[in-house]
């Protein structure tokens, strides 16, 4: 039997991973899109946003494993990825 703070870390751990990974996923393949295709875009997001982007998405699949496997609390966890995907809701809607 799995203790309750240990279920919830685990819990909380995959979230993080499932939304940081379709997160970096959706990064990556714009900046392939844009780079690597023939299509024609009528907004592009400038290099260093979609780079910002992925560093914050792998930054999370990072402490999302970390949580997973009890290294990290929950509490530096979330401290550490709700300012990281602000920061990248920001530079994505501000121009």
């Amino acid at each position: 039997m799995i203790p309750k703070r240990n279920k919830l870390k685990r819990i909380i751990g995959i979230v993080m991973l499932v939304s940081n990974i379709i997160w970096t996923g959706d990064w990556i393949w714009l900046y392939y899109g844009y780079h690597y295709t023939g299509k024609l875009w009528y907004f592009m997001y400038p290099d260093w946003v979609l780079f910002l982007n992925i560093f914050i998405g792998l930054t999370g699949v990072y402490l999302g494993y970390r949580l997973v496997k009890k290294q990290i609390s929950i509490k530096a966890a979330l401290l550490i990825d709700i300012p990281l995907f602000s920061v990248g809701f920001i530079v994505t809607i501000v121009p």
